[in-house]
């Protein structure tokens, strides 16, 4: 099952183009980004508008560590 389906959000595919553009942001950026969850974002464009203010999964979610 994919996220798109199990979330109802519809990233159009984006999904690789939008871990590009966080791959560019700065080290700080993406570190903290990916240690705060933040809502899940309705589209790939209002993720790329805000990419501080939404997530967007397997992309900047939050990573869980293992027990």
């Amino acid at each position: 099952m994919s996220y798109n389906s199990r979330s109802g959000h519809d990233y159009g595919g984006n999904i690789r183009r939008a871990k590009r553009i966080h791959s560019r942001r700065s080290l700080m950026a993406k570190h903290i980004d990916e240690r705060l969850k933040a809502p899940l974002a309705k589209s790939f464009e209002q993720w790329q508008a805000q990419p501080n203010r939404y997530d967007l999964p397997n992309v900047d979610t939050p990573k869980h560590k293992a027990t």
